[in-house]
């Protein structure tokens, strides 16, 4: 049969109490201890992840910013490149035709000249032979007149 006895019974009350505040002391506290550490350290490690995870967001918005910023001054410099090659083509195309009228004009006062002087030299020409036909018909007359005479 079942022996129950009171002192028995208070002595292990007494003994669990005695275990229970040693295991408290040097098993329960520094275990709550590391336990704790460990959540600071973890809560740590998420305060600098979103840390990180902010500055990476920020530093991704300025470098689209930059990107942004050189796609505009890259379509710009673009813009003004196509502006200055128009003009300077332009330039070009005005100054051809500018170089082609000068010498368009040269050359018709250069056909003006020469047939100012083929017409001198036609004149000469005809003068020459006028005066060389005035001669001719002269010395027949004379050679007329004398043959006429005799």
């Amino acid at each position: 049969m079942l022996n129950i006895n009171f002192w028995n019974i208070v002595w292990t009350v007494i003994n669990l109490l005695v275990l229970y505040g040693v295991f408290r002391k040097f098993l329960y506290q520094p275990v709550m201890k590391v336990i704790k550490a460990r959540e600071n350290m973890v809560k740590e490690q998420f305060d600098s992840a979103k840390e990180n995870k902010e500055q990476a967001e920020k530093m991704k918005a300025d470098y689209e910013k930059r990107l942004a910023t050189a796609r505009t001054e890259a379509d710009q410099i673009i813009v003004e490149a196509r502006a200055r090659a128009e003009e300077e083509h332009a330039r070009s195309v005005e100054h051809t035709r500018e170089e082609t009228e000068h010498m368009l004009e040269k050359a018709k006062a250069d056909i003006a000249n020469e047939q100012e002087k083929a017409q001198q030299t036609a004149q000469a020409e005809i003068a020459k032979l006028a005066l060389m036909a005035a001669r001719k018909i002269i010395k027949t007359g004379d050679a007329y007149d004398a043959g006429s005479s005799k």
